[in-house]
């Protein structure tokens, strides 16, 4: 035997639970204010280029969606190509609803870095009204007010926020599906059937999580309605909601048979199960095992905080779901199972995508709701009690106890403490995601943020011929190709990985960055090529435009950067510098007289630092050593000093320190002579300590940070000043940066003379 259901919330003339305009006004202010938070977060720099990292896939979108105008085709196909591509080179791991929406995008607004983002910050904008919304209707505007707030300090929400991939889409369309559930069965009313099966819809059309989510709810909406007695859930429109189930089914039933045929037709069905075959494999231990490898990441994301509230929201949710019996109690509950399936179920997408957990972001903020709607029912039995006990004694409690703010107030206020907490690791978090590409520490493996190569890329585009299709692009396997590359060149067939020339330059052009290539093949390209090198980035080809007639064998171009402006930090990019390339006629000295090409001195004197070091070496070719030992000195004043020696007589002399918006660590170098074929300058960072008043865990990977030097240590000369600039990416709390002379494999590295035998030495420490 049931006991009685519960008294429901006293409700206004549009089906909502009643609250005081007190309640109302502050839960508004409350969501107002994370939503403008939220909006801005999302839109940082959403004018800039896309960089490499996780956020490249955003380029891949723009790519696909440029394709469906360019042929006319509705499947995805994230390459360039000569001609009309077949079905079979369709994308098929996901729906394709993201692609549509950006190729719509682009076929309004044209072809622009920010139409790769724009879908996602405006949905990351509307998901915190659509979550205001939801708790708004089942419980109170304070509980509204605390799932949006929830929503927007969650480190994983704000570096995803304009990731325009599949969780911020399925998280908007599906919340916009459960607004209209809750609302139609609130109402009755048919508009608001229109706008859940709309959002359910098109979150079905964004990922398969939408699936899982659309069909739990469907399964529970039958047990619900029509095999459990009405006295459990109570009375609910039989039409209606009879009508929202057909209605919800036939749409899962028919966008999943389209995506069958699609990809039947594309023969892709094979594929994609394969795909997703590789994505629940992987990781054969215990899931308790699993997770504990993924503690940082996990802390990373959301905060020990929020993982502790989390799981006790569940407990509420469960329990409140019990003893109410109230349907809307299950939703919080259905989206912990979706995002649950998603991260536990694939597990190797989970142990290579820190991303993969978003959803439980969704989840949290639902949760929140129940949350502070609990709090605030004990609150009012507090309140009801002391009121009871005034009544019985109102001389003595009059004299002793004020009058109590409201309760749904006291628990929300009380519920933004923890969230305030958590905003402390999220604000870092989010330049952190931004300045590695939502990588993060990227378990140790080392870091590009590709800033200088896509200005490279941009400076080269228009020096090519205008037809992108007849200007084929090849790449070295050292450039280290992502589709943020291939957009960045504007529309232009790219093929990646391929062996430098050997004979005639290409058709079009053949790009090499030579810090990831082999000494004996740029020294086969310089013997064979005229080159544009623009920093490490080598160009050659018969249409790489740009060079003088005259010019022969290597002509050198500098990156000049510059701090940003506060609309160009906040509009383009507040965490690489503002590039413009330049002739170096230092530079080119220093690259021909490395390769063995006639060089020429500058007639210019030297002005910054780098120009007076290529100086230094100038003069040490040409045998005036007072003139060396001048700039040697002038150098050496402006470096904090290192004085570090190897035993192969290689010297660290010193660093310089920028911190800007990409912060640089340069470490300068005077050589012993040409290095062993397998030593580098290598330079790696540990965090210490983690950051004051966090919560997350101190970061537990040794990551390496250095790049290599552009020109080989095997091609050092002895005396010579090298530089070898270090991108800082700082991991949140002190973190230690060491440099050394590291064996690539096997072979004995170089160790430091008069430290006991050491190989690294501390080039910089950050707090």
């Amino acid at each position: 035997m049931l006991p009685p259901r519960p008294a429901p919330h006293p409700t206004d003339l549009r089906g909502l639970p009643a609250a005081s305009r007190r309640e109302a006004r502050a839960a508004l202010a409350v969501t107002a204010l994370a939503t403008a938070w939220f909006a801005l977060a999302a839109a940082w720099e959403m004018f800039g280029p896309v960089l490499a990292g996780h956020y490249a896939s955003s380029a891949s979108v723009g790519i696909i969606a440029e394709n469906m105008l360019r042929w006319k085709i509705v499947g995805p196909v994230w390459e360039y190509t000569a001609s009309r591509p077949s079905p079979g080179m369709y994308y098929c791991h996901h729906p394709w609803g993201i692609f549509w929406t950006t190729a719509a995008f682009m076929k309004v607004f044209g072809r622009h870095d920010v139409i790769c983002r724009l879908p996602a910050v405006l949905l990351s904008a509307a998901t915190p009204p659509l979550l205001y919304a939801i708790g708004r209707s089942i419980y109170r505007p304070a509980a509204g007010a605390a799932a949006a707030a929830s929503f927007v300090v969650l480190p994983i929400t704000l570096s995803f926020a304009s990731f325009n991939a599949l969780e911020v889409p399925v998280m908007a369309w599906t919340l916009l599906g459960l607004l209209g559930y809750v609302r139609l069965t609130q109402t009755s009313r048919r508009r608001y059937l229109a706008v859940s099966a709309l959002g359910l819809a098109l979150g079905m059309h964004a990922d398969w999580p939408a699936f899982v989510l659309t069909g739990g709810l469907l399964a529970f909406g039958a047990i619900r309605a029509y095999v459990l007695p009405r006295r459990v859930f109570g009375p609910l429109p039989e039409r209606r909601y009879a009508a929202w189930w057909v209605l919800t089914a036939s749409i899962a039933a028919l966008t999943a048979a389209l995506y069958l045929a699609l990809f039947h037709h594309a023969g892709k069905l094979g594929d994609l199960l394969t795909s997703y075959g590789l994505r629940a494999s992987g990781n054969a231990e215990p899931l308790s095992k699993v997770l504990e490898g993924r503690r940082y990441w996990l802390e990373l994301s959301f905060t020990p905080i929020a993982i502790a509230a989390g799981k006790l929201a569940a407990i509420v949710c469960a329990a409140r779901l019990v003893l109410l019996r109230r349907e809307h109690e299950a939703l919080p509950l259905l989206y912990l199972a979706t995002a649950t399936v998603q991260y536990v179920v694939f597990r190797q997408g989970a142990d290579i995508h820190i991303f993969w957990p978003h959803y439980f972001g969704a989840y949290f903020a639902l949760a929140a709701a129940a949350l502070v709607e609990t709090g605030a029912a004990l609150f009012e039995r507090a309140a009801a009690a002391r009121r009871a006990a005034q009544a019985a004694a109102p001389a003595a409690s009059s004299t002793l106890t004020a009058p109590s703010a409201e309760p749904a107030l006291a628990a929300l206020a009380l519920w933004l403490v923890p969230l305030a907490a958590i905003l402390r690791d999220g604000l870092p978090a989010l330049r952190y995601a931004r300045e590695t590409g939502g990588r993060f520490n990227e378990r140790g493996h080392l870091i590009h943020s590709d800033g200088a190569k896509t200005a490279f890329l941009r400076w080269l585009a228009p020096r090519l011929p205008r037809t992108p299709t007849d200007a084929p692009v090849a790449m070295h396997e050292g450039m280290k190709a992502t589709w943020a590359q291939v957009w960045a060149l504007g529309g232009r067939v790219v093929t990646p990985n391929r062996p430098p020339p050997k004979e005639a330059p290409p058709r079009g052009a053949y790009l090499a960055d030579t810090r990831f290539m082999l000494d004996r093949d740029q020294a086969s390209l310089a013997q064979r090529f005229d080159i544009t090198a623009v920093g490490p980035f080598w160009a050659l080809g018969a249409d790489v435009g740009g060079r003088p007639p005259s010019a022969g064998g290597i002509e050198a171009f500098s990156f000049r950067e510059r701090e940003p402006g506060l609309l160009a930090w906040y509009f383009v990019s507040g965490t690489e510098p503002e590039r413009e390339i330049v002739p170096d006629p230092f530079l080119t000295w220093e690259l021909r007289t490395h390769f063995g090409q006639p060089a020429e001195a500058p007639a210019a004197p030297p002005e910054t630092l780098e120009q007076k070091r290529i100086a230094h070496n100038m003069a040490l070719a040409a045998g005036d050593g007072a003139r060396a030992a001048a700039l040697l000195a002038e150098i050496s004043a402006a470096l904090a000093p290192i004085g570090a020696r190897f035993d192969d007589g290689t010297e660290l002399l010193g660093t310089t320190f920028h911190e800007g918006a990409r912060s640089l660590l340069t470490i300068f170098v005077r050589a012993g002579g040409p290095a062993a074929s397998d030593v580098v300058l290598a330079v790696r960072s540990r965090v210490v300590e983690r950051a004051p008043l966090s919560t997350t865990m101190a970061d537990p990977v040794v990551r390496d940070v250095g790049l290599p030097t552009a020109i080989s240590p095997q091609r050092w000369r002895a005396g010579f000043l090298y530089a070898d600039p270090v991108p800082i990416r700082k991991r949140p709390g002190t973190e230690v940066f060491w440099a050394s002379l590291a064996a690539r494999e096997r072979g004995r590295a170089p160790k430091l003379v008069d430290r006991g035998g050491a190989s690294e030495v501390e080039v910089l420490r950050l707090r």
